[in-house]
């Protein structure tokens, strides 16, 4: 049924007397794989949280983008006309954060020029310029409280790719606390958060998002923390828990290299472990990363609990949390109130992108038991926020009109 052809293996085993075929099917390279009778634009579907569901334009041109093994930043972006002046500012700003003289033969030689005469732009060049489209910005806003609703501060900030990260960053620090730590007869100021780490942050969603899509970088300010949403998922087949443990898979590999040469970005792939490492050092808790929908998120919790930290700072890995508090329903106890309104807010915003949803999906996509997570649902019903339809098995929720 599918085109290209899938490959898979068989293999037999006996079990209890039974026996099975065991299908395995390897992630393709020839992407997208589609439903021939459908053809490609209708048959080709992904998966989201847990539901599934028909690729957009989007999600489609960058399956095509894979399957030929390219990356969509390295195409030619031929609605900009390269200027002098265009080229001079970036080897001008280059060279200052580098601290040694980038010329047009380095933004040749990363890529960023195309064509014959390397005189055209390619969709990198156009989004370090700030050239590229509208949705390529980074939204920044500081909220009352821990939901989206009162705003004490917005900012957008367009332009040249580097300086949305200076701004973003200086947007985040603006509106963090400050802390006196007495060291003997010397007085250090100290943010409540790690600024390295921020910035780190700010800096792997401007490169890792997908600049296919209608949507921007958004930094949040809350007063329980800092969230970063980046549109598009993690790339290929590259799973949370794969990035986590330091693998990597780049999407935007012409911006990734450029960013690394101009010492912006410190390293490919090592971004979650070194930020987690910077959490560790400053004693705070290691942010929370999660994919909601078509979006990666990291929430970077502020005040934090201390029983939160002492899990971080001593445990240090999965299996010893696993080991020494159980299961994840150990720690959200533990944490209380402030861990009920973030679910509470999850489930807000998967309603706010679906029309309507099972409890089921949304456990999964939260992360949480069913039991849970219906607890968490009925509350917000009882506050008026979303509504169920239906009844027992068929009943679904969604957002309050």
């Amino acid at each position: 049924m599918c085109e290209p052809q899938i490959m898979f293996d068989i293999t037999a085993e006996i079990v209890e007397g039974a026996q099975l075929l065991i299908v395995q099917v390897f992630p393709g390279m020839a992407t997208p794989y589609y439903i021939k009778s459908q053809g490609k634009e209708n048959g080709t579907y992904i998966r989201l949280g847990a539901t599934t569901r028909n690729a957009d334009l989007a999600a489609l041109s960058e399956l095509e983008n894979r399957g030929r093994n390219v990356s969509y930043d390295g195409l030619p972006y031929r609605s900009l006309k390269v200027t002098d002046a265009d080229i001079a500012f970036l080897c001008k700003d280059f060279s200052k954060r580098a601290k040694r003289k980038i010329t047009k033969a380095d933004l040749e030689n990363l890529h960023l020029l195309t064509g014959r005469s390397h005189d055209k732009a390619t969709n990198a060049l156009a989004i370090l310029l700030g050239k590229h489209e509208y949705t390529s910005r980074i939204q920044c806003a500081r909220f009352r409280g821990t939901m989206r609703a009162d705003f004490l501060d917005k900012k957008d900030y367009n332009g040249p790719l580097c300086k949305q990260i200076d701004d973003a960053y200086k947007f985040v620090l603006n509106h963090l606390n400050m802390a006196i730590e007495i060291n003997g007869v010397v007085h250090d100021e100290k943010y409540e958060l790690p600024p390295k780490a921020i910035r780190e942050l700010i800096i792997n969603a401007a490169i890792h998002r997908n600049y296919q899509m209608n949507s921007s970088v958004q930094v949040a300010v809350y007063d329980d923390r800092v969230e970063i949403s980046s549109p598009g998922t993690l790339y290929g087949t590259l799973t949370l828990e794969e990035a986590l443990s330091g693998r990597s898979s780049i999407r935007n590999k012409t911006l990734a290299r450029t960013l690394e040469k101009v010492h912006v970005l410190e390293g490919w792939g090592s971004g979650f472990q070194r930020i987690n490492t910077m959490c560790q050092e400053y004693g705070v808790a290691r942010p929370e990363f999660t994919e909601i929908g078509d979006m990666f998120r990291v929430n970077f919790y502020r005040h934090n609990n201390d029983e939160k930290v002492a899990m971080n700072s001593k445990i240090g890995d999965k299996s010893a949390i696993n080991s020494k508090i159980g299961d994840k329903s150990a720690i959200n106890s533990k944490i209380g109130d402030k861990s009920a309104i973030n679910f509470k807010e999850k489930i807000v915003e998967y309603l706010a992108e679906h029309e309507e949803a099972r409890s089921r999906e949304i456990a999964d996509v939260i992360g949480l038991k069913i039991s849970r997570t219906k607890d968490y649902i009925t509350e917000l019903v009882e506050e008026g926020k979303i509504v169920s339809n239906g009844a027992n098995k068929n009943r679904t929720y969604s957002l309050k009109k």
